[in-house]
This record gives C-alpha cells, sequence and structure tokens, in this order.
C-alpha cells in the first residue's frame, strides 16, 4: 500500500493548520478586553489584550486558579463560570461537564479565548474536585483516578461547612497567636491538626476567610505535607515500615496481619478511631526489621505471631500509652 498520498494530505492539512493559527495571531486583533472575576466574596477586575487565553490572562493577574496540565485540558481543574461573554462550550471541555454544568456555563478557563468582554466566576478548588468526582467526569483509562484507600472514591454527599461558636473560638485563639508573623500558614495547620486530630474542611474554610488566603492554597499545603491529614486519625500510629531492608524480611506480611487483626479492609483506621496505620521507608532502625512503630515505641525482628501481644498493649490505653 502506497501510504505517499496520506503523507502529502496530512503535511497539507497541518500547514493549512499553522497558517491559520498565525493568520489569527497577526491579522486579527480584539482590542483591550475587560475581565471581571468573582470568587466568593471577593470581585476584581482588570483590562487585557483579547486573543489570549483566560487561565494565562487571569495567571498573570495573579488569580488564584487551579490548572495541573499546564493548560492541554487534560486535567479539568481549571473550571469558571461564564456569566458573560465566552462563545460556545468546545469538544475539548464536554468531558469534563456535567449536563448541569454546560447548562449553567461552565467552562475550562485553558480553552477560553478572549475575544470580548468577560464575567466570570471562579468556584473554590474543594467544590471543583468534589463535582468532578460526583460526576464522573473524567476519563479514567486516559487520565486519572480519584482513588481514597485504593478505592474510587464518589463523593459529592453535603458535608457539614459551617463551624459551631466552641469549634470555632478554638480556631480564633489559634489564629490570633500568629497574628503578623509571616509564613504562619504551616505551623497554623500544625496546631489545628492538634486540636482537631485532622483538618477538617469547615476549619480551612474558616481559616481561610479569616486569613484571606483562597481555600485552594491552604488545601495545596495541607495535601503536600506528609504531617497533615484531611480524614480523622486514631489514637494510636501505627507505623510500618516497607523500606528494603524490613520489606526483605517480611515486611508486608507484617502489613497484611496488623491490617487483619485490626479489621482493616478498606481504609487505613478503625472505625473506633483507637488505630491508624501508616507505611513508611524507614523508622531507622534496619538491623532490627521487619519494624513497626506505635506512637514512641518501636518493635522490632517482628514476626506475625507477634501482633497480637502488641496491639493488646494499646486496646485499652488511654491517651495512646502503653499499658506497660
Amino acid at each position: 500500500m502506497n501510504f505517499i498520498p496520506v503523507l502529502i494530505i496530512t503535511l497539507i492539512l497541518l500547514i493549512i493548520t499553522i497558517l491559520l493559527a498565525v493568520a489569527d495571531r497577526l491579522l486579527v486583533t480584539y482590542g483591550e478586553c475587560k475581565i471581571t472575576v468573582r470568587q466568593e466574596d471577593e470581585t476584581n477586575e482588570f483590562t487585557v489584550e483579547g486573543g489570549g487565553f483566560l487561565l494565562s490572562n487571569l495567571i498573570e493577574n495573579n488569580i488564584d486558579i487551579t490548572s495541573s496540565c499546564a493548560g492541554k485540558a487534560s486535567c479539568g481543574y481549571c473550571k469558571v463560570r461564564l456569566l458573560s461573554g465566552g462563545g460556545p462550550i468546545l469538544p475539548t471541555e464536554e468531558i469534563f461537564m456535567s449536563r448541569e454544568e454546560k447548562v449553567s456555563g461552565m467552562r475550562l478557563a485553558c480553552q477560553v479565548k478572549v475575544k470580548e468582554d468577560l464575567e466570570i466566576y471562579i468556584p473554590d478548588f474543594l467544590t471543583t474536585v468534589r463535582t468532578i468526582v460526583k460526576n464522573k467526569t473524567y476519563d479514567p483509562k486516559l487520565r486519572w483516578r480519584f482513588l481514597m484507600d485504593g478505592r474510587d472514591v464518589a463523593t459529592g454527599e453535603k458535608t457539614k461547612t459551617k463551624l459551631n461558636r466552641k469549634d470555632q473560638h478554638r480556631v480564633e485563639e489559634i489564629i490570633s497567636e500568629y497574628s503578623g508573623v509571616p509564613g504562619a500558614v504551616v505551623p497554623i495547620l500544625q496546631r489545628i491538626g492538634n486540636t482537631f486530630n485532622h483538618l477538617p474542611e469547615p476549619v480551612l474554610r474558616y481559616m481561610a476567610k479569616a486569613t484571606d488566603m483562597p481555600v485552594s492554597e491552604l488545601y495545596r499545603v495541607a495535601t503536600f505535607y506528609n504531617a497533615f491529614s484531611l480524614e480523622p486519625k486514631g489514637e494510636n500510629i501505627i507505623k510500618v515500615c516497607l523500606g528494603t531492608a524490613c520489606y526483605v524480611k517480611g515486611g508486608e506480611r507484617i502489613l497484611d496481619t496488623v491490617r487483619r487483626k485490626l479489621g482493616l479492609q478498606n481504609g487505613n483506621t478503625t472505625e473506633d478511631l483507637k488505630f491508624s496505620i501508616e507505611i513508611v521507608s524507614c523508622i531507622g532502625c534496619c538491623g532490627q526489621s521487619p519494624v513497626i512503630r506505635i506512637n514512641d515505641d518501636i518493635y522490632g525482628y517482628l514476626k506475625p505471631s507477634m501482633i497480637d501481644d502488641i496491639l493488646e498493649k494499646y486496646a485499652g490505653a488511654k491517651n495512646g500509652k502503653n499499658k506497660t
């Protein structure tokens, strides 16, 4: 079969596409366009030179918006609702949109070309992710899947988003201690994590308003550091080492035994919040492998038959203290 005609046609189409793109950039001008951005309780306005993409314009003007694919329309994070202007939705965006989102004017900022004045609304990052998971508006084979503890996550249920007065007062006290201290986000989150045993979503939302930071920024910090958890942790933290030394001496069997003894089929925390399991790469006791650490106690030279006796020491203990 002769492929030369096919290659010639493909080359011609490529050249035409390039020429059209160049012509659109050099010959077509849209003048100055005003973009009005609404985010929660904040509104910003700025003017840009028309012809560029909305995502780039937002980033250049210091508007907080999440995108992990560099504008390639493969993550679906940069969702915005067009309140006016913007044109029809493109085929490259439809995979990320539910029917309701299409009707409401939701678009991907990386695919919206600024040709006229625009007014947009940017939802917070947590809402965007929850909606993506709920509607399954992503391609699990070609891009990514939302997983939690090895299971597909289908969140979308209404969750508590407001703090009661007692918890609000506790958060206010923590934030006030760092008033005027630059770069205090991490220590504030550490105090909140110690106070609530994790970082509840209502607390993150309240902290965002109190510190004048986007919720998405706090969420990025909270998910970057392993010390933070968005889910409640158990009273006793079991760290199972699966580093090289521990792994070759049966660390995986120790992990399976601990999970089985605690009844953990899905998730890493028991229902009574008594134990949580964390997998680590090193505890610093390679000579005693396989090793686990429970709170401040280290157990080495482990065998699966030893797990029952070890867990029993903490089962009835208070405040995570070894009964012995």
